[in-house]
C-alpha cells in the first residue's frame, strides 16, 4: 500500500505549493502544519529533514544525530526512517547535486540508524537513560510493554483490595457504596483510571470523615404528605394505598440498624414516588398537590445521599491513589517503568529546579531541531518536552508551555486535528488547537490536496463533513475542504454508494434485526464490487484493473455489529479477516476457544460449560443437552463423571471428559498449552478449513495461542489470570488498537476497526457498524479531569461526586465531537470507493438531541444534498 508521497509522483503537482515549499524552505521558522487526511504529511515531514541535513536554501546544514523526529507508533517510525533513507540514498547518488550535498546525505546515512526518529515513549526513554541520576532511576532501565503493565496492574489491584477491605478508616465507604449498588469492578475501573493517569494525582485531596443521614426533615415531610390519606372522600383510593406504602416506608427507614441500611433503603426502587396516575380527582381536595408533594419527596430522596456518596467516593479514591502512588514509586525505585511513567518522569527530569537547567542545556545542543508527527494523537505532556527543549531561556523549566520562549526554527510540528481519536489514550485536540495559536509563526500552514481519494468520493466527503465537523472552541476544529489532487481517466466513475436510504419501521425493526439487514447489504455491496468489476487503481503495477475482494475492507466503529457481519458473509460465501485484535477476541471461533478455557478452570461456570459444548469443537446439539442433563441426570461440573445410563460415545459425555482431562492438568499446563491442545485434539482448523474459511481461522487461533505464550512470558500467572487479561483484550477500551498482520496472498475482504485502520488507506471502502448511537447514554464508570482542576467520578446511575453533572456536558461535548472524527477517518480511508451505511429507524429527529442520533442517522441527514457520483 503506497501512501501519499507515492501518490505525488503519479498524480502531478500540488494545489498548496507554498504551504508545501514552506516546510522545504523555511528552515529556521518555527512551523506548525494541519496536513487534511491523504495530503502527504509524512512526505513533507521527510522532504523537512533531508532539506535540514542537506542546508537546502542555504541553510546552516543540521547533522541526522541533531534531529529528533516524534511519531505515533513504532511502525510509523520505522516506515518514516525509512523514507528517510531512500531520499537521502537518492541525494547521496545524484550526479547532479553539489559534492558538499552528497556528502551530507552520505554522512546523514552512516547516522541514520542511531538518530532520534521514534516514538514520543522511545525518545522519552533517551532521556532518562542519558540522566538516570538526575531523574532518580537506576542506571539501568527496563520498559514494560503493554502485556506487562497489564499484568502488574492485575497483581497489584489485587493486593489493594486486600488492603482496603483490611483497613479499618475505610470499612464505612466501602459499606456505603456496596450498599448503593457498587461493586468491586467498578473501584477497579477507577483503580485503572488513576494508573493511567498518574501525574494528575496531585489533584486529589483527602476528604472528611463520611458524614451521618440527616433525614429527620424528610421523615417530617413524609409523615405530613401521607397524612393527607385522611382527605380522600373514598375509600379504596389508589392514592391512599399509595401514601400508605410510603408511610411503612419510611417506619422502615426509623426502624433500621445504621445508615448503611437506611441507604440501601433509599436507594431501592420501590416503593415508587411516582404517583400522577394515582387517585381520582373527584375523590380528593386537592389531588395535584398530593402528588406533586410525593414527587417532591421523590427528588429529594435522591439529594439526601449525595454528601454521603460523595464523601465515601472520596474517601475510596485517596486510598487508591496512595496505592497508585507506592506503585509508581515502587517502579521508579527498580528502574522497571511502563510507558505513561516515561512520559511523566522525562517531563519532571526537564522542569526540574536542580538538575533541570543543566539537562536542558545539555539536550538543546544535542537536539537542534525537534519535529513531531501525528501531533494529534499524542499524549499532551509532548508538547510540554517539545517547548522545554525549544526554549532558550533556562528559566523557562518553571512555566506553563503556553509562556515559554521557544528558539526559532526548533520546533516543527504536523497533524490534522480532523483525524484527533485517541481520547481514550490521552489525546486532547484542544492542546492541538491551542499549540496552533501559541507555535505557528506566520499561523499554521495548511496542507489541502489530497492524492489520495477520487475526486467525486472527495466532493462527497467535504459536503458531508463540512456540515458535521464544525468548529467549537477547545472540541472541534475548523472544517476545511480536501482538494482533489487525483486526475480520473475517461469513462471511470468512482461511486459513492449508499445504504439502507429507506428508513426502516420502528414499529417493526429491533436492534438486532437492525443490525442484520445491514449486514445483508454490506455482503451484497461487496458482491456487486466484484462481480461489476468496480474499477480500482493497483498502485504496485500503475493502472486500473477491476476489483478483487481484498481490495474491500470493511470499517466498524465497535465490535457491536461484528457478529451479524461475519454471519452475512458467511451466508454470501464471502472470504474474510478481522485484522484488529478487539476484534479477533470477539469472534466466534476465540470466543468458543476462551469459553472452553474457563469451563476448564472453574467447574462451577455452566454456562462456559453449556457454550463450549454447543460451540463448534463439541458439536453438541440442545438434544443432546436435554438427554444428558435431564433424561440422565448429568452435571454441568467437568469434575463429575458422566452417567453411566448413557450410550457409549454420548458427545456430552465424550466433551465433559475431555474437559475433565483438561482440568486436571490444569495445574501443570500453561494456558498456550491448554489452548495447543484444543486446538490439536477438537480439530479447529479443520473445522475451519471445512467452513471455507481455513486461513482465517488459522490464522485467530495462531494469534490466540501467540498471546498466550507472550502473557506467560510477561507473568507467570494461573488460567484465571490469563483468562482475566484475555477478557481485557477483547474490551472496546482495550490499550493497544493492534492490527493482526495478514497473509499477504489471501485475497478476503478485511474488516478492521476505523481506530485500527488510522494511518492506511484501501481501493474500496464500506463503512458497517453505523447503527450504534454517535454519543451514548452514560454507562459505566467515568473519572474525569476537568480543565479547571479537580477531579468528578461516576461509578453508576446515581452513584457519582456531587459535582460532576456540573462538568458531564462538557465531557460528552468532546465525546460527540470525536464520534464526528471518527466517522471522517473512516471515509477518508477511501482510494476509489466509499460505500457507506444509513440504516436507520423511523423516529423524530427534531424531538432528539443531536447527540443521541445515531452515526448513521448524522450521516443521512448531512448527505441527503450531497453529490454522489453515479
Amino acid at each position: 500500500m503506497t501512501g501519499a508521497l507515492d501518490q505525488l509522483a503519479l498524480f502531478g503537482e500540488q494545489g498548496d505549493a507554498a504551504a508545501r515549499a514552506a516546510i522545504a524552505t523555511e528552515l529556521g521558522a518555527t512551523l506548525f502544519v494541519e496536513a487534511g487526511a491523504g495530503t502527504g504529511k509524512t512526505a513533507a515531514l521527510v522532504g523537512r529533514v533531508v532539506a535540514l541535513v542537506a542546508g537546502d536554501g542555504g541553510d546552516e546544514r543540521v547533522p541526522m544525530r541533531a534531529i529528533a523526529a516524534i511519531t505515533f507508533t513504532e511502525k510509523a517510525a520505522a516506515e518514516l526512517r525509512d523514507r528517510i533513507r531512500a531520499e537521502l540514498v537518492q541525494r547521496a547518488g545524484d550526479p547532479d547535486a553539489e559534492p558538499a550535498a552528497r556528502d551530507a546525505a552520505r554522512a546523514a546515512l552512516d547516522e541514520l540508524d542511531a538518530s532520534a526518529i521514534c516514538t514520543l515513549h522511545a525518545f522519552a526513554q533517551r532521556l532518562l537513560t542519558e540522566f538516570p541520576v538526575e531523574a532518580g532511576l537506576p542506571p539501568r532501565i527496563v520498559v514494560r510493554d503493554e502485556i506487562s503493565s497489564r499484568v502488574a496492574f492485575e497483581t497489584r489491584w489485587r493486593d489493594t483490595l486486600d488492603e482496603m477491605l483490611d483497613d479499618a478508616a475505610l470499612e464505612v465507604p466501602v459499606l456505603v457504596m456496596l450498599a448503593a449498588g457498587i461493586r468491586l469492578e467498578h473501584l477497579r475501573a477507577v483503580a485503572e483510571v488513576l494508573d493511567d493517569n498518574w501525574d494528575l494525582l496531585d489533584r486529589i485531596a483527602d476528604v472528611p470523615a463520611v458524614p451521618a443521614l440527616d433525614l429527620d426533615g424528610w421523615l417530617t415531610e413524609l409523615d405530613a404528605v401521607c397524612s393527607a390519606a385522611d382527605t380522600c372522600r373514598v375509600e379504596g383510593d389508589t392514592l391512599v394505598a399509595r401514601l400508605a406504602e410510603l408511610a411503612e416506608y419510611g417506619e422502615r427507614i426509623r426502624g433500621a440498624f445504621d445508615d448503611i441500611e437506611r441507604i440501601r433503603m433509599l436507594r431501592a426502587a420501590k416503593p415508587s414516588f411516582r404517583a400522577r396516575g394515582c387517585g381520582r380527582k373527584g375523590n380528593w381536595p386537592d389531588v395535584d398537590a398530593v402528588r406533586d408533594a410525593i414527587a417532591r419527596l421523590g427528588e429529594a430522596r435522591e439529594s439526601l445521599v449525595r454528601p454521603v456518596l460523595d464523601a465515601a467516593i472520596r474517601s475510596v479514591v485517596v486510598a487508591l491513589a496512595g496505592s497508585t502512588e507506592r506503585a509508581v514509586a515502587a517502579r521508579r525505585v527498580a528502574g522497571e517503568l511502563e510507558f505513561h511513567d516515561l512520559l511523566v518522569l522525562a517531563r519532571t527530569l526537564l522542569r526540574d529546579e536542580q538538575h533541570g537547567p543543566r539537562v536542558r542545556r545539555v539536550l538543546r545542543a544535542r537536539y537542534r531541531r525537534i519535529l513531531v508527527d501525528e501531533f494529534q494523537d499524542t499524549d499532551p505532556i509532548q508538547v510540554e518536552l517539545a517547548a522545554l527543549l525549544g526554549s532558550g531561556s533556562d528559566g523557562d523549566g518553571t512555566r506553563p508551555w503556553t509562556e515559554m520562549h521557544v528558539d526559532p526554527g526548533r520546533l516543527f510540528f504536523v497533524g490534522d486535528p480532523k483525524q484527533s481519536i485517541y481520547r481514550f489514550r490521552r489525546a486532547d485536540i484542544a492542546t492541538f488547537l491551542a499549540a496552533s495559536q501559541r507555535f505557528a509563526e506566520g499561523g499554521p500552514r495548511f496542507l489541502t490536496s489530497n492524492y489520495r481519494t477520487a475526486p467525486g468520493v472527495l466532493a462527497w466527503v467535504n459536503h458531508v463533513f463540512a456540515e458535521l465537523i464544525q468548529a467549537h472552541p477547545g472540541s472541534q476544529p475548523e472544517y476545511r475542504a480536501l482538494e482533489a489532487a487525483r486526475p480520473i481517466p475517461v469513462g471511470h466513475a468512482p461511486g459513492i454508494r449508499l445504504l439502507g436510504v429507506d428508513e426502516h419501521d420502528a414499529a417493526e425493526v429491533d436492534a438486532d434485526e437492525l443490525r442484520r439487514r445491514e449486514a445483508g447489504d454490506v455482503a451484497r455491496a461487496v458482491q456487486a464490487a466484484i462481480a461489476e468489476q468496480w474499477p480500482v487503481f493497483d498502485t504496485s503495477t500503475r493502472a486500473w484493473r477491476p476489483a478483487r475482494l481484498g481490495d474491500v475492507c470493511i470499517l466498524i466503529p465497535a465490535r457491536t455489529s461484528l457478529p451479524f457481519l461475519e454471519q452475512a458473509l458467511d451466508d454470501a460465501g464471502i472470504a474474510y479477516r478481522a485484522e484488529t485484535s478487539s476484534l479477533v477476541y470477539a469472534s466466534r471461533e476465540i470466543r468458543d476457544l476462551l469459553a472452553a478455557l474457563r469451563a476448564v478452570d472453574d467447574p462451577s461456570d455452566s454456562l462456559s460449560t453449556v457454550t463450549a459444548l454447543r460451540s463448534s469443537l463439541f458439536g453438541c446439539g440442545d438434544d443432546d443437552l436435554f438427554e444428558y442433563h435431564v433424561e440422565h441426570g448429568g452435571t454441568w461440573d467437568v469434575r463429575v463423571a458422566p452417567p453411566e445410563s448413557l450410550a457409549p460415545g454420548h458427545p456430552v459425555a465424550e466433551a465433559m471428559r475431555f474437559l475433565g482431562a483438561l482440568h486436571e492438568s490444569r495445574m501443570w499446563s500453561t494456558p498456550s498449552e491448554l489452548l495447543e491442545r484444543i486446538v490439536r485434539e477438537r480439530r479447529v482448523i479443520e473445522v475451519g478449513a471445512l467452513s471455507g474459511r481455513f486461513r482465517d481461522v488459522a490464522r485467530r487461533t495462531r494469534f490466540l495461542v501467540d498471546q498466550a505464550r507472550a502473557f506467560e512470558d510477561a507473568a507467570e500467572g494461573t488460567l484465571r489470570d490469563y483468562l482475566a487479561w484475555a477478557r481485557l483484550q477483547g474490551t472496546e477500551g482495550a490499550r493497544v488498537v493492534e492490527a493482526v498482520l495478514p497473509e499477504t496472498d489471501d485475497d478476503a475482504v478485511r474488516i478492521l476497526t476505523i481506530h485500527g485502520a488510522k494511518g492506511l488507506e484501501f481501493p474500496i471502502v464500506v463503512c458497517s457498524g453505523t447503527t450504534t448511537a454517535a454519543q451514548p447514554a452514560g454507562r459505566g464508570v467515568r473519572v474525569l479531569f476537568p480543565a479547571v482542576g479537580g477531579y468528578e467520578v461516576k461509578l453508576a446511575a446515581g452513584v457519582q461526586t456531587e459535582h460532576f453533572e456540573l462538568h458531564q456536558p462538557v465531557d460528552e461535548q468532546m465525546g460527540f465531537h470525536e464520534k464526528l472524527r471518527l466517522l471522517y477517518v473512516a471515509c477518508t480511508r477511501a482510494r476509489d470507493h466509499l460505500v457507506v451505511s444509513v440504516h436507520r429507524k423511523t423516529r423524530d429527529l427534531d424531538r432528539v438531541d443531536r447527540e443521541r442520533w445515531t452515526h448513521a442517522e448524522l450521516l443521512w441527514h448531512a448527505a441527503r444534498e450531497a453529490p454522489r457520483p453515479a
